[in-house]
């Protein structure tokens, strides 16, 4: 399992409290080996060996042996990623987005703040479930692409671009502050409703952890 969170500040952010879980791999079926009969002498009885059971792992289940025509002209299927962002009624318009992960604390990786990151091991904004973009509202006094999240209103339309040239639209539903420590972790899901949710900081500033206390969460619906 690998745990990222939410938050930025003045200080690098981190995006703490949401947990991302990998799903654990299908059972495998255990496999029967049938009995062998081993050649005997002229004149001898047969001998049969025993039957014995083994379970294959995940791993050596999934794995399509190399002469399968399965891997025939199979090229890559590689979908166009999301490159920008614009956000009706607080001035975001074509910021760039960039594909994120986690950085080696665990950590979101906010991007610079200028950027808006998506996390690229989740859905695309428009596919099947919760697709993320976080953004810094300010750092090293700089305000960033999210510095007025928090004042986006119900129905602000949010377009996302993609590198074929296609852009989706999405309407926001929801905008609420959430204590880092207790983003919920369907913000992150890979299944249901596709929904996009666009993060950053908000609430007090805590100066002895250079961040600040809550994250600005906005959910917006595809149009």
């Amino acid at each position: 399992m690998a745990t990222a969170a939410a938050g930025c500040g003045s200080a690098p952010g981190e995006f703490r409290g949401a947990a991302l879980t990998v799903a654990p791999p299908p059972s495998v079926p255990p496999v029967t080996v049938p009995p062998v009969i081993a050649p005997a002498a002229v004149g001898a009885p047969a001998v049969t060996t025993t039957t014995t059971t083994t379970s294959l792992s995940p791993l050596a289940a999934a794995i399509v042996p190399a002469g399968s025509t399965l891997y025939e002209n199979r090229p890559a299927v590689v979908l166009p990623r999301p490159t920008s962002l614009a956000v009706e009624g607080i001035g975001v318009r074509d910021a760039p987005v960039i594909g994120v992960g986690v950085d080696p604390t665990g950590a979101f990786a906010v991007p610079p703040v200028d950027q808006v990151g998506w996390y690229r091991y989740g859905p695309r904004p428009g596919d099947p479930g919760s697709a993320v973009l976080a953004a810094h509202i300010a750092f090293d006094g700089v305000d960033g692409v999210f510095r007025r999240l928090a004042s986006v209103r119900d129905g602000a339309v949010v377009t996302v671009a993609f590198e074929d040239g296609v852009t989706r639209r999405f309407a926001v539903t929801k905008v609420e502050r959430i204590d880092k420590d207790e983003l919920p972790a369907a913000l992150f899901a890979t299944t249901g409703p596709s929904q996009l949710v666009l993060i950053t900081c908000g609430g007090a500033f805590n100066r002895d952890r250079r961040s600040y206390e809550d994250n600005i969460v906005v959910i917006a619906r595809p149009i």
